[in-house]
């Protein structure tokens, strides 16, 4: 069976292409997002990401953005994987509880990267402002949100030292109006659509995945582990012989 990953670039101030956002498609012909639950698109996003097409060839070395929503966020699937390789970017309709200031500040001490997607300005709230200090990147869509929101949530927000990425910029003066603003990063089709990379799936055991993934993300991977892990499920066993 033929899986699908779409990649969305992402820019710096100088134009240059810092990280990419992962997005779940089911085909190659329609690039949107279908419906489908969240905890399902994200995961069929790592398992095609980082074992079906390869998390080198998608992402080129930079870091790439992957939605997390709450019920993943509580089982902790964020730290299956390299601090280094994603950005934990948490979905605007997970709410703002003890709980996810908890699980932030678990992974801030991890070394992970976490952004908040589709911000908006939040008034009076003590406990976002206790989670945005674990918080290292703001997302605002451009097409959600009055120019004068986008100026409020820079001017409100700073303070904490958060950056800001323009996502959905559409147009050249939109871009250089988020420059102007003071945004830090840009995302949307004025730069590039999504592009649909795709590979052939063999069907594997995820709780097995996961292990690996996780196994793998220490300083000091337990091979006997690995390799059992490996050696119980046919469809690793498979791609590891693959990649020899």
């Amino acid at each position: 069976m033929k899986v699908f990953v779409a990649r969305q670039p992402i820019f710096d101030k100088k134009g240059q292409n810092v990280a990419y956002e992962l997005l779940y498609r089911n085909g190659d012909k329609s690039n949107t997002f279908p419906n489908i639950d969240g905890d399902e698109a994200t995961t069929d996003v790592i398992v095609n990401s980082f074992i079906n097409i390869g998390l080198e060839e998608l992402s080129q070395g930079k870091k790439c953005f992957i939605n997390f929503t709450e019920s993943l966020l509580q089982m902790k699937l964020p730290s299956y994987f390299n601090p280094s390789s994603i950005v934990v970017e948490i979905l605007e309709d997970v709410p703002v509880t003890e709980e996810l200031v908890s699980i932030c500040r678990d992974l801030k001490k991890q070394g992970y990267t976490i952004a908040l997607d589709d911000f908006n300005v939040v008034q009076n709230n003590l406990l976002l402002n206790r989670l945005l200090a674990y918080i290292d990147i703001i997302k605002v869509d451009l097409l959600q949100t009055s120019p004068a929101a986008r100026k409020e949530i820079i001017e409100r927000y700073k303070p904490f030292g958060v950056s800001f990425l323009a996502e959905k910029v559409e147009t050249h003066d939109e871009y250089e109006q988020a420059v102007r603003d003071g945004y830090d990063y840009f995302q949307g089709y004025f730069f590039s659509k999504p592009v649909v990379l795709s590979s052939y799936d063999i069907p594997i055991y995820i709780q097995a995945y996961l292990q690996i993934l996780h196994e793998l993300s220490k300083t000091e991977p337990d091979i006997d582990t690995i390799t059992e892990q490996i050696e119980q499920d046919l469809s690793l066993s498979y791609k590891t012989a693959q990649t020899h």
